[in-house]
């Protein structure tokens, strides 16, 4: 760990923060049950459709109920969203963008806060602001490069990749060999023709399969 902070420290002991959203509240319970028996400790919903704000409470009900549970909210973009989460229980705001209002928001109310950045002044201004981990987004366009040549040149920053890391062990090997503290998955974990079939068990097989990859990887 470059910059081993409380917030740090937690985000490197999860490994693996999965993103999720689903506008039936109890496909989402579903989903949370299944990455926290799968080996999950760190969880990001995400605010993609107009039921998030009536689920999102009754996941962090949810998440009170499981030991270790670390919940975010995601796909934040302003202050006034990170607010309202921030209210209902999220303990840390994830953005898709770098938007510095939100930056300063979170950090007046000393809530960390993951922004979104595709270039190294994108990653640099947020650092600036506060934010000690940066989401490298989209990784799968950015690619593993990328995170040595940030770290060059910003060599405290933490860095985590959303978009297109598989949970497969060449890919999750890549990029921690790259040099991240954590990994972002969405849709490769959470696969929708296994949310459509009810697959919960076997979502949780292949959350506790990733989680054992990067226990591994983190054992070298």
């Amino acid at each position: 760990m470059r910059n081993p902070t409380t917030f740090i420290q937690k985000m490197h002991a999860g490994g693996m923060m999965p993103i999720f959203f689903n506008p039936d509240v109890e496909v989402c319970l579903d989903l949370l049950h299944a990455a926290y028996e799968g080996g999950v400790r760190v969880i990001e919903m995400v605010n993609r459709g107009k039921e998030a704000k009536s689920i999102f409470p009754k996941i962090r009900e949810a998440a009170d109920k499981l030991p270790g549970i670390y919940l975010g909210a995601g796909t934040i973009y302003h202050a006034y969203e990170a607010e309202e989460f921030i209210e209902m229980g999220a303990e840390f705001i994830v953005a898709p963008v770098m938007n510095p209002e939100l930056g300063e928001y979170c950090a007046k109310v000393e809530i960390p806060w993951i922004p979104g950045c595709g270039t190294v002044s994108e990653i640099f201004f947020a650092q600036e602001i506060g934010a000690e981990l940066a989401k490298i987004y989209p990784a799968n366009v950015l690619g593993h490069d990328f995170v040595p040549a940030v770290h060059a040149v910003l060599p405290k920053i933490e860095l985590i990749p959303t978009g297109g890391v598989e949970p497969t062990a060449e890919s999750l090997t890549k990029w921690f060999d790259a040099g991240v503290l954590c990994v972002g998955m969405g849709s490769q974990l959470f696969r929708k023709d296994l949310i459509a079939k009810r697959a919960f068990a076997e979502i949780k097989e292949n959350v506790s399969l990733a989680m054992n990859i990067i226990e591994s990887i983190h054992a070298k």
